[in-house]
């Protein structure tokens, strides 16, 4: 269905300069910055909140619990969107300062004994050595990484290669597990194609992991968007389903959008330019009037799971890590989560599960954490009966995630299609599958492709 470019009766119009398909972290920075630019911009967002996974559960001393974005590696771009925002800043280090965590293999119910101190610094050597001969043999090779999927064309060979064997060759094989732990769920490190390995620690999340994140001095992720929110007012329409799209490769206001909310009636959205920040599955876009080329550029896109959950566990008081003892660089079982966090809020949780599929619910998520629950319980991990007695109080799919395609995509010059597809039919596309899962990156990504690009294309 597509509606006609002139409205009908019952119809409210708008006429902008740029609509934006999505309020999370892609599609929110992009608008602040054309608004800033002197653009008319529109946000349409399908929650009743902006931010997408930077989600916060308030428990019942108020305190915040962040659900999914929690830190923020220090960069350029974060700290300045910080600032454009007045949002006041912190610096933090999870490596430090905070109390030792219990690992255990969930799946196995098998504990893992705390290492003395003369092994928890030979540990400790063997990251810094990796860090260096990954900096060195790796990193300033690929001056690009953080700034998006720039991919040389043809692609470098090593970059096909499965992470672990380019781990292996350049000996910074200690540093796989942080990668596992510090951008979870970025699947298994150690087949996943180099690419996307490089993509998930790069020099801004290194230099942050052995020295300080960024993270809003309230606690609260949701000031960031808050924010946002007050600055982009009534631009933002939340609880928006999309209709129909049209689009076309004219000049004037060649995209036009038909919206629906609740207890509202329809919008016509009619603007300049288009750009898509939601996850570019065709089951998220494949309803839009997406063309031949994109339909075979997004078709290769494979998705991961994301499940995030805040639970009581009435009597536990630390933290436990998820550790494989028979998996490659101890990433835990998957499906599973990466551990069960302690939080600010006494007796309340956090737990992240990754699938490496799209193939789970809520329902399933919170009973494979109870699984993992017996499991702990019956070695003494966790009070007895706390499967029973668990309770979550918050939930989010945080799916689909990881967007990726194949290694002989990758090699058949894929990213370079998929930037290539900037602009055409006055459309363009932000967000994780063109940065990473980082919000840094995602911001690096929009100042230095897609803000420059729009604001040429609308003159400003």
């Amino acid at each position: 269905m597509k509606p006609a470019s002139t409205p009908v009766s019952n119809q409210v119009v708008l006429d902008v300069d740029l609509v934006v398909i999505g309020g999370g972290s892609a599609g929110i920075h992009a608008a602040i910055q054309l608004k800033d630019a002197g653009a008319k911009v529109a946000v349409i967002e399908k929650k009743k909140q902006i931010g997408g996974h930077a989600e916060t559960f308030y428990a019942p001393n108020s305190a915040p619990i962040n659900v999914g974005v929690v830190l923020f590696e220090n960069n350029t771009a974060v700290t300045d969107y910080f600032a454009r925002l007045n949002v006041s800043t912190i610096f933090t280090n999870p490596t430090t300062g905070t109390p030792a965590a219990l690992n255990y293999d969930f799946a196995l119910g098998f504990p893992i004994p705390a290492q003395n101190a003369s092994v928890t610094q030979a540990q400790n050597q063997a990251i810094a050595a990796a860090a260096q001969s990954y900096t060195i043999n790796v990193l300033t090779k690929y001056p690009w990484i953080d700034a998006g999927f720039l991919v040389p064309d043809p692609v470098p060979a090593e970059l096909l290669l499965p992470f672990g064997e380019l781990a292996k060759k350049y000996r910074f094989e200690a540093l796989l597990p942080l990668i596992s732990n510090f951008n979870w769920y970025t699947g298994d490190v150690s087949t996943i194609p180099a690419l996307y390995g490089i993509k998930g620690l790069g020099p801004g999340l290194l230099q942050s992991l052995f020295g300080k994140f960024i993270v809003a001095a309230s606690g609260d992720t949701r000031t960031l968007y808050e924010a946002a929110a007050k600055d982009l007012g009534d631009s933002i329409l939340l609880d928006s389903t999309i209709l129909s799209v049209t689009r076309t490769a004219k000049t004037g206001k060649p995209v036009v959008i038909l919206v629906n909310q609740p207890g509202q009636p329809p919008k016509l959205i009619r603007a300049k330019k288009l750009l898509v920040a939601i996850p570019q599955t065709l089951s998220n876009i494949g309803k839009f009037d997406i063309s031949g080329d994109e339909r075979d550029i997004f078709s290769k896109f494979s998705a991961m799971g994301y499940w995030a959950g805040v639970a009581t566990v009435p009597n536990l008081t630390n933290t436990l890590r998820n550790v494989g003892v028979q998996t490659p660089y101890n990433q835990p079982v998957i499906p599973g989560p990466a551990g069960i966090q302690a939080t600010v809020a006494p007796g309340y949780f956090t737990t992240l599960v990754g699938y490496n599929d799209l193939n789970y619910t809520d329902a399933s998520s919170q009973a494979l954490i109870r699984t993992n629950l017996a499991t702990l319980a019956a070695v003494g991990g966790v009070p007895p009966g706390s499967a029973e007695a668990t309770k979550f109080v918050f939930s989010s799919d945080h799916g689909p995630y990881g967007l990726r395609v194949s290694t002989k995509d990758i090699k058949n010059g894929f990213y370079k299609k998929l930037l290539a597809a900037q602009g055409k039919r006055n459309t363009y596309w932000a967000g994780a599958a063109f940065a990473g899962h980082n919000s840094g990156l995602i911001w690096n990504f929009n100042v230095g492709t897609i803000v420059p690009g729009l604001k040429k294309d609308l003159g400003l």
